[in-house]
């Protein structure tokens, strides 16, 4: 399958998070209705998601942890199919990475870049950094490989920097949706940890 096919299959659980206070992006991560997002995403107290065909839908937040910055929502009657999370021992500094999100509010949108330091940790987080280009708006999206596996979760730009953005890794997102008991899925190449 072409990098644009998967794209267009992938982006469709790719929502945009709306708060009386904010935007923000989220992805689709189990058949159950839960949507992955970044805890900072979360501020004012009404949230909503809207899917990539405007459609609408009142979410609940299950949980937060703030230490990792990572959020779980529920929205009822999801039928949004969920994204895939690749094995962390496959990725590698070089490699290309996508961004896929709603910056400054805006509909869909995808920028590509690599990934510049597969372990860089901040405030006791191991975070990837990459120079692919993330705005207000992209926290809590996804970034994907080249197979649209989920790698990490777009979560800070630098302030003053150029071509510096984090996403959370792996290894926080696993631990995070198990305290949840979130099923996700795991890549068909994942081995064990």
């Amino acid at each position: 399958m072409s990098l644009e096919n998967i794209i267009q299959s992938i982006k469709v659980s790719i929502l945009k998070v709306q708060s009386n206070a904010g935007n923000g992006t989220g992805f689709v991560v189990s058949n159950q209705g839960h949507i992955l997002t970044c805890a900072h995403v979360l501020v004012g107290d009404r949230f909503q998601v809207i899917s990539e065909h405007g459609d609408r839908r009142s979410v609940e937040i299950l949980g937060k942890d703030e230490t990792c910055d990572l959020a779980i929502l529920y929205a009822e009657a999801l039928a949004e199919p969920p994204l895939t999370f690749a094995d962390p021992a496959t990725i590698c500094e070089g490699q290309t990475v996508y961004a896929l999100g709603h910056p400054l509010g805006l509909d869909f949108t995808l920028s590509r870049g690599i990934i510049s330091n597969r372990q860089r940790v901040r405030s006791g987080v191991s975070l990837l950094q990459t120079d692919v280009s993330l705005n207000p708006g992209n926290s809590g999206g996804p970034l994907v490989n080249e197979q649209g596996e989920v790698i990490g979760v777009a979560n800070q730009i630098l302030e003053g920097g150029q071509g510096l953005g984090f996403g959370i890794a792996l290894q926080h997102i696993f631990a995070f949706a198990a305290q949840m008991r979130i099923p996700i899925n795991r890549s068909q190449r994942f081995k064990a940890l």
